[in-house]
């Protein structure tokens, strides 16, 4: 199933001389089933457009020995002049010999000044129409909620990496968001990369963020990719980028169940959650968002809260709906700052009655410090 891709870059692999096996064996080891990959000039990696037709077949032989999947992005740097027509038909060739080539995209960030202006949203579907199998057209650097490049099979999203890390990371709901309006699943495919050291906006070093990604990506059933710096570069993972990658693959993991989960958020008719302490309001004991999934019988979820300043759900004031229980801790991770993040498998028993929605709450504000009151059915999204 598309959404349950869970892999990691390992974007330039294609410049002749890049030993990226030792990669490779390291996608294997994290349990990783797809790693992604650029296929178009590269000039920050010395890759020219005929390195990528010499040297993307033998890396695809080493995935296939290794049981991985590729998920190719077949146009980068599109200023620098090649043909468009005649490069996305030559990677193609090649992609069709390879079973285990499970995802195409049209463009790595078409909208990017390094493509030339050349890959319009309308450019990039008469190129999808060259391209086999599951393709989308890529993803738009404007913002992670703009449908303005969405085409095809399914969407490509680049996780705003602004705010701070909670906050950040959170919005893998609104990665979600787009499958709510399209139907399609998308992907978290290039969200903050993880490194040695925090860079904010730009790198991320704390595991506990990284596995919330993973559990929400679970949650929101959406493609997952691991970012890195060193995933960039197609090589093993520095030590506290390796800490990250294990978080993010231990929260994806962490609800075993392979159900479609139902999203609710806290107070949403049928949640588990009717209330908590969200930061907006202030204080000690709050948590930043409260996000289930509920499995189809109705009767258990998962349950996320994140950005946790307290030690366990009471102390930030997550309310139960009547019926419903904590059952069982599946993990938790304390942040660099002291918040936390915990999963959980919340149940009711046989017999409980839906919540009714919430009302809204006047306190909510939007990203401009505006007084809105927030998703329906008035909780923050």
């Amino acid at each position: 199933m598309l959404h349950r891709c869970l892999g990691a870059s390992v974007l330039a692999p294609l410049p002749n001389g890049v030993e990226y096996r030792p990669a490779l064996d390291e996608c294997v080891e994290l349990r990783w089933n797809i790693v992604r990959v650029f296929c178009g000039a590269l000039p920050w990696a010395n890759q020219v457009i005929e390195d990528v037709y010499r040297n993307l077949p033998p890396f695809l032989d080493e995935c296939a020995a290794r049981g991985l999947n590729a998920y190719l992005a077949y146009h980068t740097e599109a200023g620098t002049g090649y043909d468009l027509e005649a490069h996305t038909d030559r990677v193609e060739e090649i992609a069709r010999a390879y079973s285990i080539v499970a995802l195409r995209e049209v463009a790595n960030e078409a909208d990017h000044d390094t493509q030339g202006g050349r890959l319009s949203p309308e450019r990039c579907a008469d190129l999808a129409d060259r391209m086999n199998g599951i393709a989308a057209h890529g993803a738009t650097i404007m913002d992670d909620e703009s449908d303005e490049y969405a085409g095809r099979d399914f969407t490509a999203v680049h996780l705003d990496r602004g705010r701070d890390p909670w906050n950040m990371v959170r919005r893998v709901r609104e990665i979600y968001a787009h499958t709510e309006r399209d139907g399609k699943h998308a992907t978290n495919q290039e969200p903050i990369g993880a490194d040695e050291a925090n860079e904010p906006g730009k790198r991320c070093a704390d595991p506990a963020i990284f596995f919330t990604m993973g559990a929400l990506g679970r949650l929101f059933d959406c493609m997952s990719i691991f970012h890195s710096e060193d995933g960039l570069h197609a090589r093993r993972l520095g030590p506290v980028q390796r800490q990250c990658a294990q978080a993010f693959g231990d929260g994806f993991r962490a609800w075993s169940n392979t159900d479609v989960l139902t999203y609710k958020n806290t107070g949403h008719e049928g949640s588990p959650v009717r209330d908590a302490n969200f930061e907006d309001e202030g204080g000690s004991g709050t948590v930043v968002r409260v996000y289930s999934g509920v499995m189809p019988d109705g009767l258990s979820a998962l349950t996320v809260p994140l950005g946790m300043a307290g030690n366990s759900p009471d102390a930030c004031g997550i309310e139960l709906n009547a019926g419903w229980r904590w059952d069982a801790l599946l993990g938790e991770m304390t942040g660099q700052d002291g918040k936390r993040v915990q999963v959980w498998r919340t149940a009711a028993a046989p017999g409980t009655r839906v919540a009714p929605a919430k009302g809204p709450r006047e306190w909510l504000r939007d990203r401009l410090g505006r007084r809105v009151l927030g998703e329906a059915p008035g909780v923050p999204r």
